[in-house]
């Protein structure tokens, strides 16, 4: 665990030494006096202009919700989350619900309401020539109804019969379309300038959009700056997750928006010149001087190495930052990372228990008259995982059910990432009397089953970000045609205690794979806090440079869950010093010629005005039919490449084997110009994307992309001599023959001198 002693900065002294008063073109940072308070908004006047409103319109499918809701039975509900900043206030709120109900239902008795946070917001009925056809309808939300986490609910009653009916009747059903969207007008709100409300403003777990956070820093940022940036980054990355990162760069101005800005006492933006010097690491959180309601977040430092101790002690830890701003004394890093010890990754050490995979034990139940949901377990596994020849993954499972008479025809459907693996049946209540005293936590009553299973998850599956999901299809009970009785609440469980075993797993794997890359941010993640890792910019990198090393450094954070800080930062010149290392390296037009210096290696090269390529016939096939590429091809006389000459924007991600040290990787991340940069930075954060990128070789062009394997293989990772022997041999069979038949030659030239030497023992003892 890191250790970080804090210094509190008087509030005073937060005052003078930002500078406030002395700063005149940035006077709003201050508040203003009572008589400017009440008075009329000057121009610029940030601090009494009004609040920017922004407009959001979220389909229910961004909301998560995947496919059509679609609600069965007499009374069933469904609902979806939505999230409010912490920084917004609904203003107003428009539902467009596009929906069907079944033709079957009688339309005086069937209707369905919406709620917003258990506030019913209206009732929807529809007459009998309506039924059974798509629907809209536009519903006004009162914004006093949201919060910060809010629950849009969706409650159907049907009914198709005056008479007795069975509350279970297909015909009774109401599908929700998640094209359906809400129209939000939010305004934002004032955060007070305070360390303690981090990662607000500039990450809130609340929106699920990608987070877009400005890097600002003085005309020609130097290196340690840069990396402090990178540690940043890494945090932001790993608060980001799923959602996706942008961190667009600045050089000497301020956007319009929450900001980090990174500065010096020798090296400033201009709009810092007047602050005073600092002598300590700094973190301090202003009002931003021109755009109202916005923050900026300054890293100062004396020198490039206090910058980095400020930059390092936000990513490691913030649970003692609070105030407006902070000096630190001393930070005490934490222990270097071992090998596959990211938090998100399962461990290949020792058997992980479901409960440590999901947020709350309660993610592990399903209740309800009819199971219609499914229990989602979210796992990443590391992505060397050596599977060949591997039956599967065991998955000790133990779940426990409701039972009823008609469970036996019940069944647990086990699949994973959305495919189908396993289905177990389950059992009618009589046959389980004699197991009900193995329930590990009485989460219900006496009369729930309990069931244990040995599962093997096929390993073909394995591999990045994988959903386990299990589904329990319980059939309610059949009342018959005239007995009305309350329908019974089935339940159902996972065991917390029930473990995925990866420990009889070795890590070995073919490289290069930009999958791996892709999807994991290996190499680099094996160690998460990049110990193994050296980052590549051009000896003069522009804005554009920087801001494609602070995405890809922010995307293998979210894949880790760790902010990775003991990265090593290089110029193009010194890459000699990158030898012990797996390399990203990051090139514009390849100015510094670094990578045309391995040209042997790569199975590509993006030059300006130039693409190089080995001279595969699909490869330039694709080349020409994707990128519609008019230029004259050119076959180099060595090295068997072929060179097109040509221009408009292209971007390629390439995998190569280090050339510095054999076993080491290298990523590089090409462009011809600044704009074919931002293809990369888009295609690392596009899930669909990312999953299009494999190979040593992704060429990326608009929205087009196709990946390549050009160059052969080698290989990473530790297995023992026998299995490697052993799996290397598979793929060669004519060399198993050889060395088959060479064993059979040794063996038979063995027992046939051991025979000689048996027999002419006997002839000499007879003699004898």
């Amino acid at each position: 665990m890191s250790r970080i002693h804090l210094k509190p900065v008087p509030r005073l002294l937060v005052l003078a030494a930002l500078g406030w008063g002395q700063l005149q073109p940035y006077a709003s940072l201050a508040q203003p006096s009572a008589p400017q308070a009440n008075a009329k908004a000057a121009p610029g006047d940030a601090a009494s202009a009004p609040l920017p409103q922004r407009h959001w319109k979220p389909s229910l499918r961004d909301l998560g919700l995947g496919a059509s809701m679609t609600l069965r039975g007499v009374e069933s509900e469904g609902s979806v989350g939505l999230g409010i900043r912490r920084d917004e206030l609904v203003e107003s709120a428009r539902l467009h619900l596009v929906f069907t109900l079944s033709p079957a239902l009688l339309p005086e008795l069937s209707h369905l309401k919406v709620l917003m946070n258990d506030q019913l917001v209206r009732t929807v009925a529809l007459p009998k020539e309506l039924l059974g056809r798509p629907q809209s309808v536009d519903i006004d939300i009162d914004s006093r109804y949201f919060a910060d986490y809010n629950r849009l609910r969706f409650q159907f009653v049907g009914h198709y019969s005056l008479d007795c009916e069975n509350p279970n009747h297909s015909s009774l059903w109401a599908d929700i379309s998640n094209e359906s969207t809400l129209d939000l007008s939010l305004r934002q709100l004032p955060l007070r300038s305070d360390l303690a409300l981090l990662p607000a403003p500039f990450f809130d777990a609340r929106d699920n959009r990608a987070v877009d956070v400005p890097f600002v820093y003085a005309a020609q940022p130097s290196l340690g700056q840069l990396k402090a940036a990178g540690s940043i980054a890494g945090w932001l990355g790993m608060q980001a997750a799923y959602r996706g990162n942008h961190f667009p760069v600045f050089e000497n101005q301020l956007p319009a928006r929450h900001a980090v800005v990174i500065a010096t006492n020798d090296q400033r933006p201009d709009f810092l010149r007047k602050l005073p010097p600092v002598e300590q690491p700094t973190l301090s959180m202003v009002p931003h001087p021109d755009a109202p309601g916005a923050q900026l977040l300054l890293v100062l430092g004396k020198d490039d190495a206090q910058v980095q101790t400020a930059a390092d002690a936000l990513a490691l830890g913030k649970a003692a930052l609070s105030g407006k701003s902070i000096q630190i004394t001393q930070l005490d890093y934490p222990a270097p990372s071992k090998a596959y010890d990211a938090p998100k990754w399962i461990t290949t050490q020792r058997p992980v228990r479901l409960a440590e995979l999901v947020e709350n034990p309660s993610d592990l139940q399903l209740r309800g008259s009819v199971l219609n949901d499914a229990v989602n377990i979210y796992t990443r596994m590391p992505p060397d995982l050596f599977t060949w020849n591997a039956g599967g993954v065991p998955l000790d499972l133990v779940y426990r059910y409701t039972p009823t008479n008609l469970s036996d025809r019940g069944a647990l459907n086990v699949s994973i990432n959305d495919q189908f693996i396993k289905s177990y049946p389950l059992r009618a209540s009589g046959d389980n009397v004699g197991q009900k005293n193995t329930v590990l936590l009485p989460l219900f009553e006496d009369s729930s089953s309990h069931t244990r299973s040995d599962l093997k998850i096929p390993a073909f599956l394995i591999g990045g970000d994988n959903k386990l999901q299990f589904s329990f299809q319980i059939p309610p009970a059949d009342l018959g045609r005239c007995r009305s009785v309350q329908p019974t609440e089935l339940r159902a469980a996972l065991d917390p205690q029930s473990s995925l075993d990866l420990t009889g797993f070795h890590h070995y794997m073919a490289m290069p794979n930009l999958a791996a890359f892709a999807n994991s941010g290996f190499p680099f993640t094996k160690y998460a806090d990049l110990s193994q890792t050296t980052v590549v910019l051009p000896n003069q990198p522009t804005p554009a440079d920087v801001e494609t090393y602070l995405t890809a450094l922010g995307r293998m954070a979210a894949a880790t869950g760790y902010a990775g800080t003991r990265f090593r930062l290089l110029p193009a010149a010194q890459v000699e010093q990158a030898k012990d290392s797996d390399i990203l390296i990051v090139s514009q037009g390849d100015r510094d010629g670094v990578l045309a210096g391995w040209r042997r290696n790569l199975p590509a090269l993006v030059e300006a005005g130039k693409r190089s390529i080995h001279p595969l016939e699909r490869t330039l096939g694709s080349f020409f039919e994707l990128f519609r590429l008019d230029s004259e091809i050119q076959l180099a006389s060595q090295g068997g490449h072929a060179t097109l000459e040509g221009s408009g924007p292209l971007a390629a991600v390439v995998g190569f084997q280090s050339p510095l040290q054999d076993g080491r990787s290298v990523v590089g991340l090409m462009a011809s110009d600044a704009s074919a940069l931002g293809l990369i930075n888009r295609g690392l954060n596009d899930s669909g994307k990312v999953q299009q990128l494999r190979g040593d070789l992704g060429l990326f062009r608009g929205d087009a992309m196709e990946s390549f394997r050009i160059n052969p293989v080698y290989y990473v990772g530790d297995l023992p001599w026998w299995k490697r022997i052993w799996f290397h041999l598979h793929s060669h069979p004519v060399w198993l023959a050889l060395l088959g038949i060479a064993a059979g030659l040794i063996v038979t030239f063995l027992v046939y001198g051991a025979l000689r030497s048996l027999a002419r023992r006997r002839l000499e003892g007879g003699h004898g």
